[in-house]
């Protein structure tokens, strides 16, 4: 069996560093499958596969229109932040829902990680019953068990916090909340916390627009921007680390701060998109607003809701077959032999 796992990047190395790629790729090899990963529509057309997962509907439109004159089942899947009117208005929002709603008519399934997307994606079907059947909410696969540790309560007045992003615009570092989480540690600062953040994350105009931010804010010696980590440092951060920050515009799933969760790192999230779905209140909630207002007082409170907050380990222990390698090759097997 052939199968196939497409998307429009530039770098094809990308699909051996970004983790919902590479997760993806290892799901669709579990069971045996020869797997080609690829941004060329020739190659696609050459390999002929028998299941095509297609990355993201703004780009995946044309591979899912060759994926059905080819034969093969098409599966699209990514987080659908661009057709939400929350982040997009207008004629954008407009052309970006059309794309979309192409993309509903040619693909054989929607595999959708948010509930917000779901919301959004069924917006697009009119009531109409045979495009909702097309639409399926899939959990990603984020890492094979979770990590249980034991007992370590904050210290006082220390914040140590880490976050990863891909930084080749800066539209996503806004979106990922980065800046945000930047200013989080300055606010930090002025109540008194001696509050640091480690980024890491590829290189691109979104690190240069960090950096200048940094430096405005004087932060240098207390946020460091690491540039691209291995596979092995990451899971060696997760492991050991204490605080994670997601504080997202939206998440179509936030597969690094669900990773960092998993891994028993204190996860501080925005609550938005996928993050609401898969940490929730299981992590500490912080509103992006309360960062834009800048104020002592909400930001105090906050750093006392954290310095109370523990890890539940319970939860961790009984999500983790709704977040694992099998249960996302298992949805590519049943959605794609449909």
């Amino acid at each position: 069996m052939k199968y196939c796992l497409y998307s429009s990047i530039d770098d094809v190395n990308l699909f051996e560093r970004v983790g919902f790629y590479r997760d993806d790729i290892s799901a669709l090899r579990l069971n045996g499958a020869k797997v080609l990963a690829t941004n060329s529509l020739i190659q696609v057309f050459c390999f002929r596969p028998y299941i095509i997962v297609g990355y993201f509907y703004s780009k995946s439109l044309v591979v899912a229109i060759l994926g059905r004159l080819i034969g093969s089942r098409v599966l699209l899947t990514g987080g659908a932040d661009q057709i939400s009117p929350a982040l997009l208005q207008g004629y954008r929002l407009f052309n970006r829902r059309v794309i979309a709603f192409l993309c509903l008519l040619f693909a054989n399934k929607i595999l959708l990680s948010c509930s917000d997307d779901l919301v959004n994606f069924k917006k697009l079907c009119f009531g109409i019953f045979w495009l909702e059947d097309k639409i399926v909410f899939v959990n990603h696969v984020v890492i094979p068990a979770p990590v249980i540790r034991p007992f370590n309560p904050h210290k006082s007045n220390q914040f140590s916090a880490f976050t990863l992003c891909w930084m080749g615009s800066i539209s996503n570092v806004k979106r990922k909340g980065v800046d945000r989480a930047i200013k989080l540690v300055g606010l930090l600062r002025q109540i008194g916390v001696d509050a640091t953040l480690d980024i890491a994350g590829s290189n691109g105009p979104g690190k240069r627009y960090l950096e200048d931010l940094i430096n405005k804010i004087n932060l240098n010696p207390y946020v460091k921007l690491l540039g691209p980590i291995s596979e092995e440092e990451k899971n060696k951060r997760f492991s050991s680390g204490h605080v994670y920050l997601q504080i997202s515009e939206h998440e179509g799933f936030g597969v690094a701060a669900a990773e960092a969760f998993f891994s028993g790192m204190v996860v501080i999230h925005s609550n938005r998109g996928g993050l609401s779905d898969v940490i929730g209140e299981n992590g500490v909630i912080l509103d992006p607003l309360v960062i834009d207002r800048g104020n002592t007082n909400e930001i105090n409170e906050f750093y006392l809701l954290y310095l109370d907050y523990r890890v539940n380990n319970d939860y961790l222990k009984n999500m983790i077959n709704d977040y694992s390698l099998k249960m996302r090759s298992d949805a590519f097997l049943k959605y794609g032999n449909v």
